[in-house]
């Protein structure tokens, strides 16, 4: 990639940006080596890694952290015979430790980070080597006392010496009164040594290993102590001997490793790398450009990234930039507009983000910025004056230019600066034009700024370019920074000039120069700028009602999902409601059936069947019509239809009857509900044909009616069995219980005198049987005594 094109485009502030959010030195250096790429794949490869590292950042965090830099570790024990210290071999096991970690990490991740766990299989944990040297060396490099046996003796045997010389000065020091007031033991040239006045030193025989700073003292080394002090010099020799040796193994241990270690290194400062690009993606909300097939540039509300790093600290907002080039719109594309509108930010805007897509960069701009990869990206930006090759602005200018026409293709980008400038205007535009129309017909994507009037009427005529300006509010006379592609823009001189204090009629001379052609120019292009910025906010206004209607079409679409999941449980709800209860009624008939079978078809058990049957099926009519929302008839009974057996339907209460003769005066119907009498109007009933009720022995149709509706009638609470058989009894009892069930009655006084008992021993029996009573007793004195039995339903 042109290095010109880097310097210019300050692609070394980006790598200055992710060697900070690097986490160790090796990581450091491989991200001062970051350069864009011209192979697709390796970008796409690279670009997935980032993306991995962003999703780790959402939540938490790569096991990266504290990794030591053994790049200099690795090249000092390379050479054979080479001896390491402990303190430069500890931060191999440490290396070592945080291989294992970052491995385990992503191997319990491999679904969800796939190309961060292929990398991580080039690392190796090496776990004999780790082992090895945390058995030997303490994690800052000693030593260990359990390193080797011969170690641990020689240790042990130092301690037990060097307390030996230690009780022996000791007692020196306590038993000389030539020793001062404040006696001291201390250490001289390894040697355990006494401080005495030098006025004194006749007293003491020994040897001198120097004086006090103030020549006062002198560091007596006594006779006495000169053997253990001998024997313990040898104890530290034999010590350093072993530990020279422990090192010795424990580094060529190490260059053993060397291959392993060098490619652990290389792969996780290439980790390193990318995960400071993952937290540059995540600093800069960025994102990773999708890749252009046709090979055009497609920005959506792209920042500037070093704008928005220092946006970040100063608060200051970034105006972002929409621009289109190439592809469905034109190649080329000329910006102007005022020297303050941002027209260089804009084109170094495009220049770095092609530099860090290539280079496996997010860039900071929303979804849908699209970028190819382009062989070459060419800058010219700035004063390029150079005072050593003796040449001006514009040579230096038409040199670039020079050399960006020799290489120029249809996958290059070029970026130009103030086209032209430095010479004369005429020709400088005339070679505008020139160079414009090479590199649109090469097919080079192309942006250039100018001031150049004749060049922006060159690019609305000519096929292949297109204008952009940067907003210049009139009112306020600043500009906006706002990017307008399709317009041309002003350079609005004056009005800067009038906004920085120029003098007004200074202002007024010049534009009294300007000529009434370029007058016009300007004030046609002020006319386009103002419709365009109109045009805008009428589709901004248009785009939020757009939005709008969608929502209120997403919210519609979505109540109806929701009322049709209730439907959906509504029904499986009701035919899991219809099965109980089929369950539940066949259980119930088959044990009404089994009493019927052994008491026979005249027995108390017949009676309640028929009773129960006809609740069930008016149970499971009213259910229906729940289900239904029908509480009307959905055929109104016709008076013909009416006559004496009729059997009817009432939907409100969901009861099934039989009609007792036509309709009357009133135009109500009677209608026999089980062993009910009630009056119903005609228009409220349902003929039912051939589904009337059976009728039992006495002709009278037992069908009862639900218990939660029931006709409004005076409940039958007192039975008077005096004078009958006891079969004829209990078939009354059970009679009026039905009913008493029917219209919701909660207690029966059944009076059955006292006479020879029988027929109260019967009844009692019935009641003790009858799964409709709660309980029964005999009544009290003032309800009749043993002459009346009292019953509660349940």
């Amino acid at each position: 990639m042109n290095q010109h094109s880097l310097r210019v485009l300050e692609f070394a502030k980006i790598r200055d940006a992710l060697v900070e959010r690097a986490t160790f030195p090796g990581g450091a250096r491989r991200v001062l080596r970051l350069a864009p790429e011209t192979d697709p794949s390796s970008i796409s490869g690279r670009l997935g890694l980032v993306s991995e590292i962003r999703r780790i950042l959402e939540d938490s965090d790569l096991p990266i952290h504290g990794l030591p830099d053994l790049e200099d570790v690795l090249g000092a024990v390379e050479p054979v015979g080479a001896v390491l210290s402990g303190p430069q071999i500890a931060p191999v096991a440490r290396s070592l430790r945080g291989v294992r970690a970052l491995v385990a990490y992503l191997h319990e991740r491999s679904e969800t980070l796939p190309l961060l766990h292929a990398r991580s299989r080039d690392l190796d944990g090496l776990p004999e080597l780790r082992e090895t040297i945390d058995r030997h060396l303490e994690p800052a490099g000693e030593v260990r006392d359990a390193a080797t046996p011969a170690l641990r003796r020689i240790r042990r045997d130092q301690e037990r010496v060097r307390g030996r010389v230690l009780d022996l000065l000791a007692k020196i020091v306590r038993s000389s009164s030539a020793a001062g007031s404040e006696p001291v033991v201390t250490l001289r040239n390894d040697r355990y040594v006494i401080g005495i006045r030098r006025d004194a030193l006749g007293d003491l025989k020994g040897v001198v290993h120097g004086q006090s700073s103030s020549g006062v003292s002198v560091y007596l080394e006594p006779q006495a102590a000169v053997g253990p002090n001998n024997e313990l010099a040898e104890l530290r020799s034999a010590e350093e001997e072993e530990i020279r040796r422990i090192l010795t193994e424990l580094s060529d241990a190490v260059r053993a490793a060397l291959p392993p270690l060098g490619t652990n290194e290389s792969t996780l400062a290439d980790l390193d790398a990318v995960y400071a690009a993952g937290r540059l993606s995540r600093d800069l909300d960025a994102r990773p450009a999708v890749p252009s097939a046709d090979g055009s540039i497609v920005i959506r509300k792209g920042r500037h990234p070093l704008l928005e790093m220092a946006s970040r600290t100063s608060g200051a907002p970034v105006v972002p930039l929409d621009l289109e080039l190439g592809g469905e719109r034109a190649g080329t594309l000329v910006i102007t507009g005022p020297n303050t509108g941002g027209k260089t930010v804009a084109l170094k805007t495009v220049g770095l983000f092609a530099l860090m897509h290539q280079a496996g960069l997010h860039l900071p701009a929303a979804e849908g910025t699209r970028f190819p990869v382009f062989t070459h990206v060419f800058a010219d930006i700035g004063d390029e004056q150079s005072i050593e090759a003796s040449l001006s602005t514009f040579s230096s200018h038409m040199a670039q230019v020079n050399g960006v026409l020799r290489s120029a293709t249809e996958d290059t980008l070029v970026l130009l600066d103030e086209l032209g400038v430095g010479t004369d205007p005429e020709e400088g535009a005339a070679l505008g034009k020139a160079i414009l129309t090479e590199l649109t017909r090469v097919g080079a994507r192309t942006v250039v700024t100018t001031h150049y009037g004749s060049l922006k009427v060159f690019a609305h005529e000519a096929e292949g370019m297109e204008n952009a300006s940067l907003e210049f509010d009139r009112e306020s006379l600043a500009p906006t920074y706002r990017f307008r592609q399709g317009v041309p823009g002003s350079s609005e001189g004056l009005a800067i000039a009038r906004r920085l204090g120029f003098p007004e009629r200074l202002v007024a001379e010049a534009r009294a120069t300007l000529g009434e052609d370029q007058e016009a120019i300007e004030a046609l292009l002020r006319d386009l700028q103002e419709r365009r910025r109109e045009l805008d906010r009428r589709g901004e206004e248009l785009e939020r009602e757009r939005a709008e209607t969608r929502e209120v079409r997403n919210r519609a679409a979505g109540r109806l999902a929701r009322l049709d999941e209730e439907r959906h449980r509504l029904r499986g709800e009701a035919a899991e409601k219809a099965r109980r209860l089929v369950e539940r009624t066949k259980a119930e008939l088959g044990a009404l059936m089994d009493a019927v079978r052994r008491e026979g078809a005249a027995g108390r058990a017949a009676g309640r069947a028929r009773t129960r049957l006809g609740e069930l099926k008016n149970d499971l009519e009213r259910e229906v019509a729940a289900a239904t929302g029908d509480r009307g008839p959905t055929r109104p009974a016709d008076p013909a239809e009416i006559e004496d057996g009729t059997p009817v339907f009432i939907p409100k209460t969901g009861w099934t009857g039989t009609a007792q003769g036509a309709p009357g005066a009133n135009g109500k119907v009677t209608v026999m509900v089980g062993s009910l009498r009630v009056e119903v109007p005609l228009d409220s009933l349902e003929v039912r044909p051939g589904s009337a009720p059976a009728r039992n022995g006495r002709g009278a149709c037992h069908r009862p009616p639900s218990p939660i509706a029931r006709p409004e009638r005076e409940v039958r609470t007192e039975v008077d069995l005096r004078g009958q058989t006891v079969e004829e009894a209990v078939e009354e009892v059970d009679r009026t219980l039905d009913g008493l069930v029917v219209s919701g009655g909660t207690w029966l006084r059944i009076i059955h005198g006292r006479g020879t008992g029988a027929l109260r021993g019967a009844i009692t029996e019935q009641l003790a049987a009858d799964d409709r009573i709660k309980s029964h007793r005999p009544g009290e004195p003032g309800e009749g005594g043993d002459g009346v039995t009292i019953a509660e339903l349940k």
